[in-house]
């Protein structure tokens, strides 16, 4: 990464993490600034329905994301098959995010751009664009989709996606 994409990405983070994450505490509590509490949560305050999908977002579109996840993306070597994170790999993303919103936009500008080691508090890298620099601008999008709604709901409660998921019923609905 070239030093002017290195400050780039650094006053993007900076920016992004100023107000600090958002914690299960202060969703909860139901501070300003915090996603609504759902009545059926986990501990950590999330809900166990997808909220509605931003604008843009289509439950193919996060099903695509998860196939890339596992597949071309190859965050599962870091993030785990699960995306519980793995030690000293990458952090969990289904417990919130660390370095940015849990927003679509911020998650797709994150995979794009990568994490330089000195801020992953790794002794790796996150790569950008992927673990081999090769998604498209399409792919990171669908990636972040995925990552979005794995971020902000307790497991998966979409059909469809990971092999692991049952299939989708025919005539299903995508939003």
């Amino acid at each position: 990464m070239n030093r002017g994409a290195t400050l780039a990405l650094g006053a993007l983070l900076c920016g992004l993490t100023l107000a600090g994450p958002v914690s299960a505490q202060a969703v909860r509590e139901g501070r300003p600034g915090t996603r609504p509490e759902a009545k059926d949560t986990d501990e950590d305050a999330q809900p166990a329905k997808l909220p509605p999908l931003p604008s843009g977002m289509t439950l193919a579109l996060v099903r695509q994301g998860d196939s890339l996840f596992r597949g071309k993306g190859g965050c599962v070597s870091c993030h785990g098959e699960d995306a519980t994170g793995l030690p000293a790999m990458g952090s969990s993303l289904t417990t919130g995010l660390h370095f940015i919103p849990q927003e679509w936009g911020p998650i797709d500008s994150l995979i794009a751009a990568g994490i330089p080691e000195s801020i992953t508090r790794t002794p790796i890298a996150m790569p950008p664009r992927g673990a081999q620099s090769n998604l498209t601008p399409e792919e990171t999008r669908a990636i972040a989709a995925y990552v979005w709604a794995i971020s902000t709901t307790r497991g998966e409660p979409w059909p469809g996606g990971h092999r692991t998921h049952p299939p989708t019923p025919a005539g299903a609905a995508s939003r």
